[in-house]
């Protein structure tokens, strides 16, 4: 299963997780984790590209596990629009598919 975790304080989003895999299919024809994957990569690209201004950090493993971290560090108007916007992408699949990914929120008070 492919876990999601959403680290907010109020409205803003500081951290977004994923690890694990879906197991929904066999390597290559997995369409779970590989809209999981478009979904998270694709956003990180995004803000990198269109935001001058962001300071975040991105930490990953490159084995099989399938985690990657998103961290803000110094949020704008911007990454957060497209972080939120990632969620909701992520919150799609999991609609469809909550047995292979499940997403958890958790609010902090920092």
């Amino acid at each position: 299963m492919i876990n999601v975790l959403i680290v907010k304080k109020e409205d803003r989003i500081l951290e977004i997780s994923v690890d694990g895999h879906a197991n929904y299919a066999k390597q290559g024809w997995d369409i779970v984790c590989a809209g999981v994957s478009a979904v998270v990569i694709g956003g990180i690209n995004a803000i990198d590209e269109l935001d001058d201004k962001v300071v975040f950090d991105v930490s990953a493993n490159e084995d099989t596990t399938g985690y990657i971290t998103y961290r803000s560090i110094k949020p704008t108007y911007e990454e957060q629009l497209l972080l939120k916007s990632m969620v909701i992408s992520l919150q799609s699949i999991e609609e469809n598919y909550s047995k292979y990914i499940s997403i958890e929120t958790r609010e902090v008070k920092q």
